[in-house]
């Protein structure tokens, strides 16, 4: 039976990195009351007339003797233990004053991104160790079909040389020898600047081409799509909160949700606008992309509404210089 008054707490934690890239971890005392002995990320309860931003200062201050000066938010993971449910708001602390101090007795470790999940860690902060693997652009690629392949290739090298490290080959014309083709040689470009791709919905060129991962169509969500690495990831389209509980449950990494703005690919769709992309998201464990008419100018306001970053076409696709 579904327990409905359960509290629902409002807890903010932090994504604090040192000289060397490493990212704090603090141990839940053995005699805390939920998840002794976890791992996770410093923070804790947003008190009654405190913002997320005001109590993650505040905590930070207790914990380990650090005053956070420039913040930026990074998700907002709802989950629901069998005693509480809880709303895990991270923000990725850009700035702080002072040395890092244990306050309260607590073991802390600075760690690797690649170990983290070494770590014994809360539920409900596993989706923060995927966001944190994420960038916040994801390129999504014009039609290759009827265009030079030297001028695309040298258009995505373009597009990666501007920080693009996410990349999705999207082709709805060539068949699968002629996009296998396109597939190793993006890959070739994208993995000479450390990026990842993903190649949209054909399993078939995932699988052969040796690809990052795939991203699905909203009408394969309900496939069970077998990554070919562990390290591979798998998207998904969104287009509601019923696609993305779909994602949700069919195990996926991320997923975009669209369209926030009015499109010149998808003219007759009709914009969600931030208000509902804001409140979809807010429902949703995994990352979220924000797609339709967005580019690089839009990802703070992005992140203002819950979403990892803006995935675009246009916006973030570089045209021969």
């Amino acid at each position: 039976m579904t327990n409905n008054n359960k509290p629902k707490i409002h807890v903010v934690a932090a994504v604090i990195r040192n000289g060397f890239g490493k990212i704090l971890l603090a141990q839940r005392l053995m005699k805390s009351s939920h998840l002794p002995g976890y791992w996770e990320f410093p923070g804790g309860k947003v008190e009654d007339g405190e913002s997320a931003e005001q109590a993650l200062v505040r905590e930070l201050q207790e914990e380990i003797s650090i005053t956070a000066t420039k913040i930026t938010p990074l998700i907002k993971v709802p989950f629901s233990y069998p005693e509480k449910d809880v709303v895990l708001d991270v923000w990725e602390v850009d700035q702080y004053m002072g040395e890092v101090k244990p306050l309260e007795g607590q073991e802390i470790s600075w760690v690797t991104l690649d170990c983290m999940r070494e770590f014994q860690l809360p539920p409900a902060d596993l989706p923060v160790v995927t966001a944190l693997k994420l960038p916040d652009k994801y390129l999504i690629t014009p039609e290759p079909a009827g265009n030079s392949e030297k001028q695309f290739l040298h258009q995505l090298e373009l597009s990666l040389q501007e920080g693009v490290q996410l990349v999705q080959l999207r082709s709805k014309k060539l068949n699968t020898e002629e996009l296998c083709a396109y597939a190793e040689k993006s890959k070739q470009v994208c993995h000479k600047y450390g990026a990842k791709i993903l190649i949209n919905s054909d399993i078939k060129v995932y699988r052969k081409c040796g690809l990052d991962g795939i991203h699905l169509n909203s009408e394969q969500l309900a496939l069970s799509v077998k990554r070919e690495n562990s390290s591979d990831l798998i998207a998904a389209s969104c287009h509601s909160w019923d696609d993305l509980k779909m994602a949700e449950d069919a195990g996926v990494d991320f997923a975009m949700l669209s369209p926030v703005k009015q499109t010149a690919t998808h003219p007759g769709a009709k914009p969600i606008g931030w208000d509902v992309f804001s409140q979809t998201v807010m429902q949703c464990v995994l990352p979220v992309f924000a797609l339709g008419g967005l580019e690089s100018k839009d990802i703070a306001e992005s992140k203002r509404n819950g979403a990892q970053g803006v995935a675009a076409i246009r916006g973030l696709w570089i045209s021969a210089k």
